[in-house]
């Protein structure tokens, strides 16, 4: 692993679009990229007792770089630590657990899937066919939110903005407040 001193900026974020795992899906990496952002933010409000989070943290970064091999046995790790974090972050002494908590959620729904899809993999390795086919799926795994802001921009009829909308606000509310401050929409 890379040295732990690496100041962390939350406005400079192109190594972490610039980083990919090459064996999971586009909505995974993403849930990935949004987990190192959220950290960072995190970081920004809290110093002490965060061990756990920064070593975390440079787990998914290496996960991201291709540091780790992300085979089922480590995926099947990473679910663990991720929900290990998450239902532990009481006894931490942190401000800010909801932001981390609302972001391992949507990576979790996302790990399951690779999860499942690699079970899959795995039981049907006589046949390439099939194995080429669940690969291929997983890879084009749309990430939800972005196809969400896609239909919210370019929709015309108000009430359908306004379901859109509100799936947004709903369910991606973190998601949805960076894009609408990086788009620079104070209101929506």
């Amino acid at each position: 692993m890379v040295g732990r001193n690496k100041k962390l900026e939350i406005l400079s974020i192109d190594d972490i679009r610039s980083s990919r795992n090459k064996l999971l899906s586009d909505k995974t990496n993403h849930y990935l990229q949004n987990m190192l952002f959220s950290l960072r933010l995190f970081f920004r409000y809290n110093a002490d007792g965060i061990d756990d989070f920064v070593d975390f943290y440079y787990y998914v970064e290496d996960l991201l770089n291709n540091n780790v091999l992300m085979d089922l046995y480590e995926l099947k790790i990473f679910i663990y630590r991720v929900t290990d974090l998450i239902v532990n972050m009481e006894d931490y002494d942190v401000r800010g657990g909801t932001l981390i908590g609302e972001v391992a959620a949507n990576l979790l729904q996302s790990l399951y899937l690779e999860l499942e899809t690699y079970r899959l993999v795995d039981k049907t390795d006589e046949s390439e066919d099939w194995k080429n086919v669940l690969l291929n799926q997983v890879k084009n795994q749309v990430v939800d939110f972005d196809v969400l802001v896609e239909l919210y921009s370019n929709v015309s009829d108000d009430s359908l903005k306004d379901l859109i909308l509100s799936v947004l606000v709903n369910n991606y509310p973190m998601e949805f407040a960076v894009y609408n401050a990086r788009n620079n929409i104070l209101e929506w």
